[in-house]
């Protein structure tokens, strides 16, 4: 009988999500699933994913993941972000430099693509297979590639979310659950925070009766994988806006995927949450109170139809998002995911009568980009995993904490 086991290796937040929706699909064709956690402080015992995956582990070195390789896998799947990803790939060519197969890498984004922004298309240019959400990150990717001839295949699979098909995609008549989802470091200067304050009170007094739920990034008490870069305030603010307004209003770090699908309107600056929420037909508006800007990270919805003032939320007036942008941004389709499986399957297998495959070139190298590759000479004190990296944000956090106290 052929290998059907699969490895996936991620770390922090909405990449786990993506990786739950992978392995939704990997289970429905029969695959047996290891999921192995690069940041071994973060308790994922009771996340959803483990409603898709056989086996859970964390480690708590970079150098653990040659015993993780050690077992049998057809496919690995890699959903880390930056230079995580060229260190954990690094890892996987010297361990199976010398083998005689080697398991197909599948890598994707967990969000909003940025086509000014090449890095993660180019860091991810090593993998075999590549999940792209959006058409016109497609294109941009195909043009890079063509470029300097990389040769990873791009697929389009869209959002990969693991709720897609669990829920009946009505549209709300009426709105009950309002929510609004946050972003660490936009929009957080006291004066932006107490003008959106002042609207949440107005929408509170205006609608007594509906709950406003806030939406945090990440987990009570878990940095976030952005933390660097949330102020010392910023939760705190939305703690004592929330308790000041009532039962209605509370502050929530639940899953997206547990909660979302209760709302019946969602509201952000800038979300891949808003994707999410089109895609499961609730009423979506992409705030404009405070313009347009990269700095923002909203202006992927232009031409959306779905910025608006809010003051159009104070009247219920929401926008039809446009058919072009949906089309563009809005899609997931779960047998393109699966076919890219068997696809990948089929490669892996396919070493048998042709050889190993070879290890894919890339964009990045040492030579011509030393400053990426400087993770090799670290000393084994410091290369623990994405463990360092959360003791690093928590550094990080810590010090600004004492600096801003100051």
């Amino acid at each position: 009988m052929k290998l059907k086991k699969a490895l996936i290796i991620s770390d922090f937040d909405s990449r786990i999500a993506w990786c739950n929706g992978f392995a939704s699909r990997l289970k429905c064709l029969d695959f047996h699933i290891t999921f192995v956690a690069l940041n071994s402080e973060d308790d994922l015992s009771q996340r959803l994913i483990n409603e898709n995956i056989n086996v859970l582990n964390y480690i708590q070195s970079f150098h653990d993941l040659d015993k993780v390789f050690s077992e049998e896998y057809s496919l690995i799947v890699l959903m880390v972000g930056g230079g995580m990803y060229l260190k954990v790939y690094d890892i996987f060519k010297t361990y199976y430099y010398d083998k005689s197969l080697r398991p197909v890498i599948i890598s994707g984004f967990n969000g909003i693509e940025d086509t000014a922004d090449p890095q993660g298309i180019l860091i991810r240019s090593i993998s075999d297979y590549i999940c792209i959400n959006s058409l016109n990150f497609l294109e941009y990717s195909q043009g890079i590639f063509k470029e300097y001839s990389l040769d990873a295949k791009l697929v389009r699979t869209g959002f990969i979310r693991d709720y897609w098909n669990k829920f009946i995609l009505d549209t709300p008549r009426s709105i009950r659950r309002l929510m609004l989802v946050l972003q660490p470091g936009i929009l957080d200067h006291p004066k932006q925070l107490n003008y959106f304050a002042d609207k949440i009170k107005l929408y509170n007094r205006h609608y007594p009766d509906r709950e406003i739920v806030i939406k945090a990034r990440g987990r009570k008490d878990v940095p976030h994988v952005n933390s660097v870069v949330e102020k010392d305030f910023y939760m705190d603010f939305w703690h004592k806006l929330a308790s000041s307004l009532g039962s209605k209003v509370t502050v929530c770090y639940d899953e997206t995927e547990t909660i979302l699908n209760e709302m019946d309107a969602v509201i952000s600056f800038t979300s891949a949450v808003l994707i999410e929420a089109i895609i499961l037909n609730k009423k979506v508006v992409a705030l404009s109170d405070y313009g347009v800007s990269k700095a923002i990270g909203n202006s992927f919805l232009l031409n959306s139809e779905l910025l608006i003032p809010f003051d159009s939320v104070l009247k219920d007036s929401f926008s039809e998002v446009d058919d072009d942008w949906k089309n563009q941004w809005c899609f997931f389709k779960p047998k393109a995911v699966d076919a890219l499986i068997l696809d990948g399957y089929d490669l892996y297998h396919s070493q048998n009568t042709k050889g190993r495959l070879p290890f894919k070139k890339g964009y990045y190298n040492e030579k011509e980009h030393p400053y990426l590759f400087l993770f090799k000479y670290e000393s084994l004190k410091d290369s623990s995993a994405a463990n360092s990296v959360f003791q690093k944000i928590k550094k990080v956090v810590t010090y600004l904490k004492n600096v801003q106290g100051k």
